[in-house]
């Protein structure tokens, strides 16, 4: 039997010119412009299709975790089906959009797949993330939000990452085992 086919949300990269002079930044005058054209020029493709295609811009929420000064912060497992994020540690919590939902809707989807989180929150849009500098980020963009709450979160995706809270401080020695979006958004956010 033949698994079925996974539909990402994408946006050409044609209709996002502005990417042009941040090739590897968090993008925040430009924001509101990106934000737009993912709201009315997005499309859903075959995920094979997306991955190999610069043509195209994935989009993805990623969720940074905070609680005062301690950030919730991700190690990805080899179980993760994206082999190239495999070990890497992660300050923020995303995924693909498919069918059937807009970026808020993909985000809590997304978000509440990956951990459970015990008391109120408060999200807030910091910007767009584009990095071209990787193989993985020539094709995904990411929606930035911080999330401030309180430390009762906890992964539920035990196989595909472990979670634990690390301070602002902390966090400096670990930038160079991070991902490239989260050492970007440490960069810009963070340090």
């Amino acid at each position: 039997m033949r698994a079925m086919q996974e539909d990402v949300m994408v946006v050409p990269r044609a209709d996002l010119p502005m990417l042009d002079e941040h090739r590897a930044d968090l993008i925040v005058g430009d924001a509101e412009a990106i934000l737009e054209s993912i709201a009315t020029k997005h499309l859903f493709l075959p995920r094979p299709e997306a991955e190999k295609s610069p043509a195209f811009k994935q989009i993805i929420p990623y969720v940074v975790i905070r609680s005062g000064g301690h950030y919730f912060l991700l190690r990805r497992t080899p179980k993760q089906s994206e082999t190239r994020l495999h070990d890497k540690l992660s300050l923020g919590i995303g995924g693909h959009i498919n069918p059937g939902h807009d970026l808020l809707a993909g985000l809590r989807k997304e978000l509440f797949e990956e951990v459970e989180i015990d008391d109120d929150f408060e999200l807030t849009f910091a910007g767009i993330l584009n990095d071209d500098s990787t193989e993985v980020g020539q094709v995904h963009l990411g929606a930035v939000y911080i999330l401030e709450t309180s430390r009762n979160v906890r992964v539920l995706e035990t196989e595909k990452m472990s979670g634990s809270w690390v301070t602002r401080e902390a966090l400096a020695p670990l930038r160079e085992a991070m991902e490239t979006w989260s050492q970007i958004v440490y960069d810009r956010l963070i340090a």
